[in-house]
């Protein structure tokens, strides 16, 4: 690396810069080389094409006109790259097929339409000439800037920066007429440039009209606009299309019901209430089934560990169901039986009852949708807009990176556009699903008899006890679904309650008995049920879910070069 380096460098390097009335830069580049040794095609030449500004880089308008060597066209190839956030031009020049020793002088024509800056009380050029990104020793630089009309110019209206990038040093060595200014430096070593900054006063240069700066200020902030409209077009979008098929009708005044809607399993008024199927709504269908008689619930005690005593609860399968019930309630007395038989302990469903959860579920969703409580399937809306913001994400965060080292703003603004609009959908998935009417209405008469369940005065109650002694029971399984069973046990505080004959305690115990006494064993069995119908760790799928001072390299252009 260090034979390369010596093995090249650049005798002058002599800019002319033409300044336009209305901003715009005509730049002619002559760059003699000394290949003095070394293998080397030519040199490439690195011009940033965009500028910092307060809202973000914007795009100087460049555009390369001609470049050839020694008096001749030479093989130029052009690329873009990044370089400390700003976008860079390299133009490779050079035959790659031959080696070139001796002296060469490469002339780069290019002109910037946005060259000039304008200030409220004088318009300017800040320009950097060599640029500070040279890899070889520049020995002479040289530069002429023409102005447009003559002006009279004092040295206070003049800075010429020399050095490494951030450098304020200037020199006083320099020409000024009423035409031009010029001036030379001595020698720029790897790293070093020189920067013309030129005062005017206000109204020497005129602004390019918007029909010249539109399409090039579009083209650096359309990347930015890009990112932002494309998620708010989806935000837009989605709004609407949540107004017109997702927002439910208001639910009105709540009334305290006194028992569950008709004709709805416990499992089915979960359901509606949160718009999708939990581990609660599938646990209340085993009450369920008990209350209607197709199963029983025993609490056993069994032996852990020598003298340890562990609470299980024992199942027994009591009769087939019949077919004009809920098909969810089939599946899951079927999966019962499919995995424990006609007697079986629930600790005994652990790690197996689970894979027939996905079929209930199903079925419950199905069901809810066929009874008009829903305009579609909740799970499968919910699905569409997921897989779309999964895919949205996805898609979008691995094109930025491509984008990213494309060095393309306008594809980084599409891809990232993509990503957050992915963002958004997932943020509306949920709440599109959509209750029908007549799911608002039963919807309402839910938060009814949730409320009585959570909040039923105690001389109710007792009434209530005294004209059905298992109405504890009866209404256990709606309690679990509708996540209020500690709640509806409380009401019972102090009372006695009957035990149906689905349901056995510990010891045999029937009859009237204390609420505290059976609260804490309906708890445990909840536990154990929920526990053995969810899936074993590791098996889920994996398909789920213009002021301060100028320095050196402060101005556009200017970016740097060297030998390949």
């Amino acid at each position: 690396m260090i034979f390369l380096l010596l093995s090249l460098y650049i005798q002058l390097f002599d800019s002319e810069i033409k300044l336009s009335q209305d901003g715009s830069l005509d730049i002619k580049e002559k760059i003699t080389v000394n290949y003095d040794g070394g293998y080397h095609h030519g040199i490439y030449r690195d011009i940033p094409l965009e500028l910092k500004g307060i809202a973000g880089n914007f795009s100087l308008g460049f555009k390369v006109r001609e470049v050839l060597m020694d008096g001749e066209y030479v093989p130029v190839k052009k690329s873009t790259r990044r370089y400390g956030g700003e976008k860079d031009l390299r133009l490779r020049i050079g035959d790659p097929d031959r080696t070139i020793s001796g002296i060469h002088v490469y002339t780069i024509e290019y002109s910037a339409v946005l060259g000039a800056r304008y200030f409220k009380e004088w318009d300017e050029l800040y320009w950097n000439v060599t640029g500070n990104r040279w890899e070889d020793r520049i020995d002479s630089s040289h530069c002429t800037v023409l102005f447009p009309d003559p002006i009279q110019l004092s040295d206070e209206d003049i800075k010429i920066f020399v050095g490494v990038y951030g450098s304020d040093r200037t020199i006083d060595n320099y020409t000024l007429t009423n035409k031009e200014l010029s001036f030379s430096t001595g020698t720029l070593y790897p790293g070093y440039g020189s920067t013309v900054d030129i005062r005017f006063p206000k109204g020497y240069l005129t602004k390019p009209p918007l029909s010249t700066t539109f399409w090039l200020k579009l083209k650096s902030y359309l990347g930015l606009l890009l990112a932002a409209l494309l998620p708010l077009y989806t935000f837009i979008f989605l709004f609407k299309r949540w107004i017109k098929e997702g927002k439910d009708l208001p639910t009105g005044t709540i009334t305290v019901k006194y028992n569950p809607p008709k004709d709805l399993t416990a499992a089915e008024v979960g359901t509606i209430l949160d718009q999708r199927v939990d581990s609660v709504d599938i646990t209340s269908i085993l009450f369920d089934l008990a209350r209607l008689g197709y199963l029983s619930i025993e609490e056993i005690e069994t032996t852990k560990f020598f003298f340890l005593k562990n609470t299980d609860f024992k199942i027994k399968i009591l009769k087939d169901m019949e077919l004009g019930r809920e098909k969810h309630l089939r599946e899951f007395l079927r999966g019962l039986r499919a995995k424990g038989g006609k007697e079986f302990l629930i600790s005994d469903l652990k790690g197996e009852f689970y894979t027939y959860v996905k079929d209930v579920t199903e079925e419950l969703y199905k069901s809810v949708r066929e009874k008009k409580y829903f305009y579609g399937n909740p799970d499968k809306v919910r699905k569409k807009y997921t897989g779309f913001g999964v895919a949205g994400l996805f898609i979008g965060f691995q094109a930025t990176i491509f984008a990213a080292a494309a060095t393309s703003m306008i594809l980084a603004g599409i891809t990232v556009g993509i990503a957050l609009s992915g963002l958004i959908t997932l943020i509306f998935g949920p709440a599109m699903p959509k209750r029908t009417y007549k799911g608002r209405e039963v919807l309402t008469d839910i938060l009814g008899f949730k409320e009585f369940l959570m909040r039923v005065e105690k001389e109710r109650l007792k009434r209530m006890l005294e004209q059905n002694p298992t109405i504890f029971f009866d209404f256990l399984s709606y309690a679990i679904a509708l996540g209020v069973v500690d709640e509806w046990a409380q009401q019972f505080s102090g009372l006695q309650i009957e035990t149906p004959n689905w349901y056995n305690t510990y010891g045999g115990v029937h009859g009237p008995i204390m609420a505290n006494r059976i609260t804490s064993s309906i708890g445990n069995s909840i536990s154990a049920f929920s526990a053995a119908s969810s899936p074993p760790r590791g098996s889920s799928s994996g398909f789920s879910g213009g002021g301060g001072g100028g320095f050196s390299g402060g101005g556009g252009g200017g970016g740097g070069g060297g030998g390949w």
